[in-house]
């Protein structure tokens, strides 16, 4: 499976080279109807619910790894304990409900790279944005982040986001320091819901961090955009790729994407596209396809099956 999720990515990055932002919204009518047992509804409800779970695993990752100034903080407490414990680092603590921040170890390595961030979220941790985040990342990061080419792997045990549990990796290398930071991030991750749904999502990423850089430790000011993509599969072999064919934008006050555009396609054929809106700071989405157009909530996802396919599947 990872074998085709890999070739899968290598074509789309093809195709995404081949685009930008000026694409037009393809109309409803030009849509395909995927061979798909689920609604595409379904597929992109689903779809926009993990991206919104696995961006807050990002910029927790960001929060205690993303500057130097975090690192170095992190690293001057182990070098004098072997844990760092919730209260000993006042700057970390806003993000959190309460103050209540997870557990954290660190492996200093007696100040030299790499060196280790363990983040241990116990059961519940609630972040101010009414997230809630437990289990455990660890986060091994090669070099300082001011570095070209250095990277942060970023493993989980037990993990989940609000009712999602991730399992697999992330690595982020940072590919440039002029006029901003840029990210490019790979992930290969398996997703599971609650009801057992599990899909499996192979992305490449660039996350360019143009404001905020210099106050790491707030948030407010933090402004960034995604280009990239990932190709996904479900448990039931529903097989998709998701595009971005205008940046998404993401700013440190508000937990969620508040504009851009993805386009989703399988077999070469787009299905449906989702757009995040014009910079609002809501959990409001807006889906195109075949069907027509439909607005959604980030989160409340839909899981149908698709009746055309089943009658058709049984003789009907």
């Amino acid at each position: 499976m990872k074998k085709l999720l890999f070739g899968l990515a290598l074509g789309t990055a093809v195709l995404f080279a081949a685009c930008n932002d000026e694409d037009e919204i393809i109309p409803a009518s030009d849509y395909a109807e995927p061979d798909f047992n689920i609604t595409v509804e379904s597929v992109v409800t689903t779809d926009a619910a993990i991206e919104d779970a696995v961006e807050s695993v990002d910029y927790e990752v960001d929060l205690f790894s993303g500057t130097a100034d975090a690192i170095s903080d992190l690293s001057a407490d182990a070098s004098f304990a072997e844990e760092l414990k919730s209260g000993s680092r006042e700057q970390f603590r806003n993000r959190y409900r309460s103050g209540d921040m997870p557990d954290v170890s660190v492996d200093w390595n007696q100040g030299e790279f790499p060196r280790t961030i363990t983040l241990d979220y116990g059961e519940e941790t609630e972040l101010e944005n009414g997230r809630i985040i437990s289990g455990i990342m660890e986060i091994v990061i090669s070099a300082p982040m001011n570095t070209v080419g250095a990277t942060r792997t970023v493993t989980f045990t037990d993990f989940s986001v609000d009712s999602l549990t991730v399992n697999g990796t992330i690595i982020k290398e940072v590919v440039s320091v002029d006029d901003g930071r840029v990210v490019h991030i790979v992930r290969d991750l398996v997703v599971t819901y609650p009801d057992g749904t599990e899909v499996t999502c192979y992305a490449e990423l660039d996350r360019i961090w143009t404001s905020g850089m210099g106050t790491p430790f707030s948030h407010e000011d933090d402004e960034m955009s995604i280009t990239g993509f990932a190709t996904c599969v479900d448990m039931e072999g529903n097989e998709y790729t998701r595009e971005i064919k205008e940046q998404l934008q993401k700013r440190g006050g508000c937990r969620y994407i508040v504009s851009g555009e993805v386009e989703y396609s399988a077999n070469g054929l787009a299905f449906g596209a989702l757009n995040y809106g014009n910079g609002t700071c809501d959990n409001l989405a807006g889906m195109n396809m075949a069907q027509g157009q439909k607005q959604f909530r980030i989160g409340e996802r839909v899981r149908e099956r698709n009746q055309n396919r089943n009658q058709n599947q049984s003789g009907q």
